[in-house]
């Protein structure tokens, strides 16, 4: 389950807080100078000028201008926000954009001429595709409050001072992320779908009334543009995991200019409806309608960013847990040089290194969160803060996922290392729009796979709807490919035949066919995943109904132990208390009390049973999620190995990070007190190094 409550972050820790401040440190080191990255992927959200000669962009959460003949990237704005979705004013002197910060979202307008940035509008969500007024007087956006919530919207030019904003688009549990304006202003042309499809509209300003164009259960139209003489549309239709770019002339029958398989692609066009730049797989091409041809639109983007400390440093006096084993280390120091711990001993520290004392702590592996949506670009750091080091990211639309990872990456913004699964790959109709990659024929699977893997993915994520041909075929190139699979299953495919097929792993405890018969399960096009309309989601079985400690879930635990599948069960988030009598019937709240007891007995017969736990939240609290296992009779040394060195094992990662060895990342918790003894503890955090960093001291 993706739960999402809003697009705009909640006030996070101030960024000057993330620094190591010079009380953690004895010897203080030279400031590390300035450093330049040059980019040569990342692009997203192109945008081509009214002249066709230059294309905006986003990269890593800034605003660039790229010739469209290729070439060196110019950058428009700087850091300290994550800016993206840019617009040409029609004289193509202003950029309009979309600046997301810690505290929400503002719709911005940048002075090309004088280098100047203006605020136009402040929203409650978060802003997507944004678009000009043909006469430069209005500005059109999507506003997305949830992926099931994304309107279109126009606002005047000059902010509340030219008048109010006014929503155009309305309808509930509805999406429309991208559109494009007529020449005259009075049609819109835009996606608009429910769940993981969308289909393409007219809409007449006038009276808001729409006119449907397609119709196409089977695959989704996304991504539209309209060039500015009115003759040329555009899109991407996606289908079988494969987006072909479609153009309409004149209204003559819609051509495929471009295919290949998924990227998030996103179109521009220009006004003469003769050139168009594609954004695919983070990577821009340049489409010659008229010639039929597409090439690659290379770039480079010099990127600026502050100096970083080496990573040296040295922690001593510590209570040391190395994750190896239940064995703890007295009055020990770590040392590390270049981020990676180099010695763990009984002694002082070599010289020169800074010093950090945690006479009286714990020094225990960072945290890993094994089931984490990473949607923004500052949630790292509330993890940061919350001890988590690492995130394993089950589903999120790959092209800011990607961005994210790089970001994270190269210190643009603060937050754990990210390994993503980037979209969730389930059947047509799917129920995460903004995340899914849809399949149904299993022939189409390796292109897919291999697709995904080139835009870097570490992981992948079979969602409940998927076949179970289609499964095993994904698995297979998976298995290819060296990519490890978690799924989400259990409607069509069960998990027992994911299992045979070779899955690595299973998020939830969730929609169950090996246990419990479809009919007996929450599913249809009428139910809802609204948790405000039916508190027992739809994705949900009713755990009330199986028998934890029945013969048919001892012989799955058994077979998953013995072929090394492991569970992120993310029990907490079905966890019913005092506070959530109001939301249920009488009748509901028994049943999801009762169906959470059993869940928790199913946790620690897994881990009886020799099922490797993950431990995940979806969005909840680690520490909560680890104290449940801790209920439920999971010992307290093998709840922090799920929160540690199974996430790294899981991956293939063991010899990276989740362990305190020599040659490891230095992803590093101390805590006040004793995990070991009382996990409570583990939400004590003194500090929080990242690859030698001190980057949260209290």
């Amino acid at each position: 389950m993706i739960r999402l409550s809003r697009f705009h972050p909640a006030a996070l820790l101030a960024a000057a807080l993330l620094a190591a401040p010079a009380a953690a440190q004895q010897t203080a080191s030279a400031p590390a100078p300035a450093r330049v990255e040059v980019l040569e992927r990342g692009a997203v959200d192109p945008a081509l000028s009214p002249d066709g000669q230059r294309v905006a962009v986003s990269i890593l959460g800034t605003v660039w201008i790229v010739p469209v003949t290729g070439g060196d990237a110019v950058q428009v704005t700087t850091g300290g926000a994550w800016d993206a979705h840019p617009a040409w004013s029609p004289d193509g002197q202003f950029l309009a954009f979309a600046r997301n910060t810690r505290n929400g979202s503002v719709l911005m307008e940048h002075n090309l001429a004088t280098g100047a940035s203006r605020s136009v509008l402040e929203v409650e969500g978060s802003l997507g595709h944004i678009a000009y007024h043909p006469r430069g007087r209005e500005l059109f956006y999507v506003l997305m409050r949830g992926q099931y919530d994304a309107h279109l919207w126009r606002a005047p030019r000059g902010g509340s001072a030219g008048g109010e904003p006014k929503q155009l688009t309305h309808t509930e549990n509805w999406h429309e992320w991208s559109f494009a304006l007529s020449p005259t202003a009075d049609t819109v042309f835009l996606e608009s779908g429910r769940y993981g499809g969308a289909d393409l509209y007219l809409l007449a300003l006038d009276s808001l009334r729409a006119t449907r164009l397609t119709q196409t259960p089977a695959r989704g139209e996304f991504s539209v543009a309209w060039s500015g003489d009115g003759r040329t549309r555009m899109w991407v239709a996606g289908q079988n995991g494969v987006d072909t770019v479609m153009a309409q002339t004149d209204g003559a029958t819609p051509r495929a200019v471009y295919a290949s398989p998924y990227g998030q692609k996103q179109l521009a066009i220009d006004s003469a409806g003769r050139v168009a730049v594609l954004a695919d797989g983070r990577r821009l091409h340049r489409i010659d309608l008229r010639a039929g041809t597409v090439a690659p639109l290379p770039f480079r983007a010099a990127l600026p960013l502050p100096g970083r400390a080496p990573g040296d440093l040295a922690i001593v006096h510590a209570r040391v847990w190395t994750g190896v084993d239940e064995r703890v280390m007295e009055d020990a120091t770590v040392e590390v040089r270049g981020g990676r711990i180099v010695r763990v001993h009984n002694g002082a520290p070599a010289a020169g290194l800074p010093v950090l004392d945690a006479a009286g702590k714990t020094l225990m592996p960072g945290l890993v969160d094994n089931h984490a949506h990473y949607w923004f670009p500052f949630q790292g750091e509330r993890l940061l803060e919350r001890g988590i080091t690492t995130v394993r990211d089950p589903g999120a639309p790959i092209s800011t996922s990607m961005s994210f990872k790089d970001a994270n990456r190269l210190g643009v913004v603060a937050g754990p290392t990210l390994y993503t699964a980037g979209p969730l790959i389930d059947a047509p109709g799917g129920y995460h729009p903004m995340v899914d990659v849809a399949i149904e024929d299993p022939a189409a699977a390796p292109a897919l796979v291999r697709a995904l893997k080139e835009q870097g993915v570490d992981l992948l994520k079979l969602y409940f709807l998927l076949d179970p041909d289609v499964a095993r075929a994904i698995l297979a190139e998976a298995d290819r490919q060296g990519l490890p699979v978690t799924g989400h299953i259990g409607v069509r495919t069960s998990l027992r035949e994911a299992v045979e097929a070779g899955i690595e792993g299973f998020s939830h405890i969730r929609v169950w066919r090996d246990v419990l018969p479809l009919e007996m399960q929450p599913q249809g096009e009428n139910e809802t995943l609204d948790r405000e309309k039916a508190p027992i989601a739809r994705m949900q079985a009713d755990w009330s109904r199986i028998d934890p400690d029945g013969p048919e879930l001892g012989g799955l635990l058994r077979l998953m132990a013995a072929r090394g599948v492991a569970l992120d069960p993310t029990l907490v988030v079905h966890r019913v208390g005092d506070r959530d009598r109001a939301r249920f019937s009488l009748q509901d709240f028994a049943t999801a009390s009762e169906g959470y007891r059993g869940m928790a007995r199913f946790v620690r017969r897994a881990h009886e049973s020799g099922v490797m736990l993950l431990a995940g939240t979806d969005g909840g609290s680690l520490n909560e999620e680890m104290e449940a296992y801790v209920e439920a009779g999971v010992p307290v040394i093998d709840v922090l190995r799920a929160a540690t060195v199974n996430g790294a094992r899981w991956l293939g990662r063991e010899d990276e990070f989740g362990t305190i060895q020599p040659g490891r990342r230095a992803d590093l918790l101390l805590v006040d007190g004793n995990p070991l003894r009382n996990i409570r503890d583990a939400r004590n955090v003194s500090a929080v190094i990242k690859e030698g960093r001190v980057v949260i001291r209290r």
